[in-house]
C-alpha cells in the first residue's frame, strides 16, 4: 500500500457528457488537483496486476502533490467491471465519485458525431439507430462505439451504488453545468467537504471537430500505445528507453494533429423516440428514483 498513490475522487463518466470541462472547473478550486492528464486509464487497464514502483510513481506524477483532493477522469471507468473491483482491493475507504450525465438522446448523438469527426463511424445516424445492437457490450481497447448503451445511466451507475455506496456518489448533469455553472461546480466543492468559491471563469465545452487524413492519424494513435502488430517485433530489438521516446514523439504528433470544427444537423424526432422508448425512458425513471431528482432539464423525459 505504501507504494501505491491512491486518488480520492473519481469523475468515471458519462462520456460525451462534459468530463472535460468538469474535470477543468474543479482544477481550478485551490484544495484539488485533478490530474494533469485528463484520462490516465490507470485502473482498469489490463497491465493493472503487472504494474511495477515505477508505474505507481509516474501515476503519481500526474497530481499536484499540495492537496486535499486527487482527481482524474477516466470515462471508461463507467462501464469496467476491473476498476470497481481493483478500487475495492486497493482501498480501505471509499473514494468519492463524481457522475455527469447528459440527456442520453442527446449524448447518444454526440458519441456518434465524435466517431463521425474521428473517421471512424462510416454509416449515416439514422442507418445506426435503426441497425439496433442496443443490446451489445463488449470491453474495448479502443474508441467505442457502444452509442446507445453509454446512455443507460442507472444500469452503470447501480453498480457503483452497490459497492461503495450511495453516500461516495455525487451526480450533476451537464446541462446545469452549462446553464447554471458556479452553483453546481460549488454543490461538487460541498460534496467534497471543501469550501465554495465566489466565481469561476468561463471554459468552453469541447466542440464538434474533424481530423484530418484520418487514416493516417490512427496508425499513428495506435502505434503510438502498442496497438499496431508491428510494435511488439519493435519491443525485442529495441529498448525500453527507446520505445519511450518514440512513443512520445508519436503522442506529440497526435496532440498537434490537424483538425477542423463543423455542425451537424439536428436528429429528427421520430428517431429521438425511438431511442426513449428502446429503453432510455425506463433507464431515467429508475434514474429519477435512485437521486429523487427530476431531471426536468431533459425535456424528452419530462
Amino acid at each position: 500500500m505504501k507504494n501505491k498513490f491512491l486518488p480520492n475522487l473519481f469523475i468515471p463518466g458519462a462520456a460525451k457528457s462534459g468530463t472535460t470541462t468538469l474535470h477543468e472547473l474543479l482544477n481550478l478550486h485551490p484544495d484539488i488537483s485533478m490530474s494533469s492528464l485528463k484520462e490516465p486509464v490507470f485502473w482498469n487497464n489490463k497491465k493493472f496486476e503487472k504494474y511495477e514502483h515505477v508505474d505507481w510513481l509516474n501515476y503519481q506524477k500526474l497530481f499536484n502533490g499540495n492537496a486535499k483532493i486527487f482527481g482524474e477522469s477516466t470515462t471508461s471507468y463507467m462501464y469496467y467491471n476491473s476498476f470497481i473491483e481493483n478500487i475495492k482491493q486497493n482501498y480501505n475507504k471509499s473514494p468519492k465519485f463524481i457522475f455527469i450525465l447528459r440527456n442520453p438522446i442527446d449524448r447518444y448523438i454526440s458519441h456518434f458525431w465524435w466517431m463521425k469527426g474521428l473517421g471512424l463511424e462510416k454509416n449515416n445516424i439514422k442507418d445506426v439507430i435503426n441497425r439496433g445492437s442496443h443490446n451489445d457490450f463488449t470491453e474495448y481497447d479502443y474508441y467505442p462505439k457502444h452509442y446507445f448503451q453509454f446512455g443507460l445511466y442507472s444500469k452503470w451507475i447501480q453498480r457503483f451504488i452497490d459497492n461503495f455506496g450511495i453516500e461516495n456518489i455525487k451526480v450533476i448533469t451537464f446541462e446545469k453545468l452549462i446553464s447554471n455553472r458556479l452553483d453546481t461546480i460549488n454543490s461538487c466543492f460541498d460534496f467534497l467537504g471543501l469550501k465554495k468559491l465566489e466565481s469561476i471563469p468561463e471554459k468552453t465545452s469541447n466542440k464538434t471537430t474533424r481530423i484530418k487524413y484520418s487514416c493516417i492519424y490512427h496508425f499513428i494513435r495506435k502505434s503510438s500505445i502498442g496497438k499496431m502488430s508491428y510494435t511488439k517485433i519493435g519491443k525485442i530489438f529495441l529498448s525500453k528507453k527507446t520505445i519511450d521516446i518514440i512513443k512520445n514523439k508519436l503522442k506529440r504528433i497526435i496532440i498537434n494533429w490537424k483538425t477542423e470544427e463543423f455542425e451537424y444537423d439536428p436528429l429528427q424526432s421520430e428517431y429521438r423516440n425511438y431511442l426513449k422508448d428502446s429503453g432510455y425512458n425506463n433507464d431515467v425513471e429508475k434514474l429519477k428514483d435512485i437521486f429523487d431528482y427530476s431531471f426536468k432539464e431533459w425535456k424528452d423525459f419530462n
